[in-house]
């Protein structure tokens, strides 16, 4: 087994050009020929009459092309009441909405479910791989190849006002500092992405910090996202020290894991609020150092699993974050997704977006990633489709979750940017710890 994964490995580019070419052209027709006019005929949607939505989604239909899917077309009736704090959803409400969101993903051209040989295949194979881990997928050199950056608190105290500031803590998470709001997304600082802590992936490279050095530092968060419910972006250990330490943090999830929450987190009762796709909860301001800040769930190719027997029983979303001034800056946390052509409206509906945390790694073996992870060649593309200026690569160099060696991600990212003609400073590999802004 150990052979076939070396393989399988070194064949996995095949194609990729090829289909990475065509993609990129995809892109920029659909960037070039509909974007604006989608964006208006989008936003004046809502105030329409019936028969006049019906025009202007023919309309726009006719401006996008025929391989981009609209998803604002036959969308869902919104949930009633609006998002907020208080709002009460019952469970069949919430379960019938997951599952018509199961069903509208179910209906993508790119995905589809992975046979159970398939998963049982790469069982055999990952345990195999991994009694050899450290020699074969860590270089000797790592520790000089990729260290851990200290972390610039003063800088994290301080942000600027006029930018989006970003933190990599580690894998999925980061530290966005917009609009006089620190917003934390999918926070794990645990040793293991893991349901207990002495059995499960361990990390290989440590997070930045720790909540309680964020708290010691006088650094507040006042909001944390969570995309889904998978152990490497929920943690039930982070949750907890997050929440004794900032009582009065608010907690941003998918439909369906409010539930989760009330039931493991005492204090995220009355401080959770749940979205389906598309829908936004507005926060307003604490103090005159901050903005209004908008947070909107938009739709990712992944899926949920907790246990083991709810697989889809919640929802799964990216998030995308309006904060500062008038709205103006824009941030986009992807959380988990595979590459799938709705992420084209997604930046022509909500983008285009100043900053974005995109995914780049737990890519391989490729007929089993591919419809839940993205590689790095399909990263520097959603880069694109989302109308990212600059975007931070998350989701790599922290655990060991699938079969591409530690570092090759970072790599391959850096070929995919040379090779996509984009300024190389737009997307670099970080290291855990490093600071960015995007200058608005």
């Amino acid at each position: 087994m150990i052979y076939v994964s070396r393989l399988t490995r070194s064949a996995r580019l095949v194609g990729q050009p090829l289909y990475s070419s065509w993609r990129r052209k995809n892109i920029l027709l659909c960037q070039k020929s509909f974007c604006t006019p989608m964006r208006s005929l989008s936003s004046a949607s809502h105030s329409l009459p019936n028969s006049s939505k019906r025009n202007e989604s023919t309309a726009a239909s006719l401006l996008r092309p025929s391989s981009i899917r609209d998803f604002a077309e036959g969308e869902l009736a919104p949930l009633h009441p609006a998002p907020s704090l208080d709002r009460k959803l019952s469970s069949s409400e919430i379960s019938k909405r997951v599952a018509a969101r199961v069903a509208e993903r179910n209906s993508w051209p790119e995905y589809s479910r992975p046979s159970g040989w398939s998963f049982l295949k790469y069982g055999i194979d990952h345990r195999q791989l991994f009694k050899e881990f450290q020699d074969e997928m860590i270089p000797e050199n790592f520790s000089e190849e990729f260290p851990l950056q200290a972390v610039d608190f003063e800088a994290l105290r301080n942000p600027p006002k006029d930018s989006i500031q970003v933190t990599w803590i580690g894998h999925a998470t980061v530290l966005a500092q917009m609009g006089g709001w620190n917003i934390l997304t999918d926070p794990v600082f645990s040793a293991r992405c893991s349901a207990v802590q002495w059995f499960g992936p361990e990390r290989f490279q440590d997070a930045a910090c720790t909540v309680q050095d964020l708290a010691t530092e006088n650094v507040p968060i006042h909001v944390t996202l969570v995309s889904h419910n998978h152990y490497d972006h929920l943690d039930y250990n982070s949750i907890h020290d997050l929440a004794e330490s900032y009582p009065d943090m608010k907690f941003v999830v998918p439909l369906g894991l409010q539930r989760w929450f009330e039931s493991n987190i005492s204090n995220s009762r009355g401080s959770t609020v749940q979205l389906d796709w598309h829908e936004t909860f507005s926060h307003p301001s604490n103090n005159s150092e901050q903005s209004d800040v908008d947070i909107t769930a938009v739709p990712m190719m992944h899926w949920s699993n907790r246990n083991g027997l709810d697989r889809d029983k919640s929802l799964w979303c990216g998030f995308g974050v309006k904060a500062g001034k008038d709205n103006k800056q824009n941030f986009l946390f992807t959380g988990d997704t595979g590459w799938f052509d709705g992420l084209q409206d997604i930046g022509c509906r909500y983008g285009p977006y100043d900053i974005a945390a995109i995914p780049i790694g737990a890519y391989h073996p490729r007929n089993l990633m591919r419809q839940s992870h993205m590689n790095p060649e399909e990263a520097v593309d959603m880069m694109s489709a989302v109308g990212a200026r600059k975007a931070v690569p998350i989701h790599w160099g922290s655990f060991p979750l699938t079969l591409e060696p530690v570092l090759e991600p970072r790599d391959r990212l850096v070929k995919a940017m040379k090779a996509s003609q984009k300024d190389p400073s737009t997307f670099p590999p970080l290291l855990v710890g490093e600071t960015v802004v995007s200058k608005i």
